[in-house]
């Protein structure tokens, strides 16, 4: 897939285009994008997204929603699900000030050459988010390109929208956040130097480095899978503020909320790598414990408990002769 950060006239010479931010790139995004790659095909042009690398709010209001994935990751989604390009676009005051008609026209028109354009039944666009569906229609047949507008989703009685999957996860609800996704909800990043607790206790992490508009699970105990270098490894996650250690939640390094994950059967030095952490199920609240010794009894007990869920589950299950070891 062919990814551009810059709008050019002409960067792209024809192509049907999906115009959305497409945060978890669900079920509805993926419909839409479907219609665009249908049209595509139809037309012998490439398939296209046009999005925006970081959510439009965090210009306009100074903050942004929680996102459920990040640009990285949203391409690779983009490209699993056969985009040939993308044009990620930066928000910045310059684009806020375009109108509609003018986003329209320079951006879809000029720049990617639009000759389908597909939306969401709540998309907006341009200035103050001006522009509709029935606008997009109306520059469609000045500017020689079709408009489709996709339905709302429905997955097993479900409305998909991001918004009902950031509920899911402050709900500690893997399950209907992996339905409402299509996929395990997952966070992806670098790993960090931690304050080296785990490995005092004999359960190494690694610690996931963190965006600060980036949606993650409620506080607690997960059984999952880190992906690393196209591999994937059996991992229980801890997303906390490890209150055994920092009173309130805070003191050490790390002194907000922590993201991090013990990998089975491991032992490789990955600091720096970037990983991708899957949430699979939830397996306890997060507690404080009255020392080392009685929290060390628990992660043992989350360990066994991981274990027996992978192997439920399907998921290849780790050597339990092996110990559980981890350079990070």
């Amino acid at each position: 897939m062919e990814t551009y950060f810059e709008a050019q006239p002409s960067l792209v010479k024809e192509s049907a285009i999906a115009l959305g931010f497409f945060d978890g790139v669900h079920p509805g995004h993926q419909a839409v994008i479907g219609k665009a790659r249908e049209e595509a095909t139809r037309l012998g042009v490439p398939c296209g997204v046009v999005t925006f690398k970081d959510h439009p709010r965090t210009l306009t209001r100074g903050q942004s929603p929680l996102l459920l994935t990040m640009i990285d990751q949203r391409l690779a989604l983009f490209e699993q699900i056969g985009v040939d390009v993308a044009l990620v676009l930066s928000f910045t005051e310059e684009l806020c000030r375009l109108s509609p008609t003018e986003y329209v026209e320079t951006m879809l028109v000029g720049t990617m050459g639009a000759r389908s354009i597909s939306v969401g039944p709540n998309h907006h666009f341009g200035r103050d988010r001006e522009g509709d569906a029935s606008l997009l229609s109306t520059l469609g047949k000045k500017n020689n390109f079709a408009v489709h507008v996709a339905e709302m989703v429905n997955v097993e009685g479900h409305e998909v929208s991001s918004s009902a999957i950031r509920e899911a996860l402050t709900q500690s609800n893997l399950e209907r956040a992996a339905l409402l996704l299509s996929r395990p909800y997952a966070l992806a990043g670098e790993v960090i130097t931690g304050d080296r607790r785990g490995r005092t206790l004999g359960f190494p992490t690694a610690n996931l480095s963190i965006y600060r508009f980036q949606q993650i699970p409620a506080r607690g105990v997960y059984v999952g899978k880190a992906k690393l270098d196209q591999t994937s490894f059996p991992c229980v996650i801890n997303v906390g503020m490890r209150p055994t250690f920092h009173a309130n939640g805070e003191g050490g390094p790390n002194d907000g909320l922590t993201v991090e994950a013990h990998l089975l059967d491991f032992e490789q030095d990955i600091y720096g790598k970037h990983i991708e952490i899957e949430f699979l199920s939830f397996l306890r609240s997060e507690q404080k414990f009255a020392g080392a010794d009685s929290l060390k009894e628990q992660i043992n007990l989350d360990i066994a408990k991981a274990r027996q869920y992978l192997k439920e589950h399907g998921h290849q299950p780790s050597s339990q002769n092996e110990p559980d070891k981890l350079h990070a």
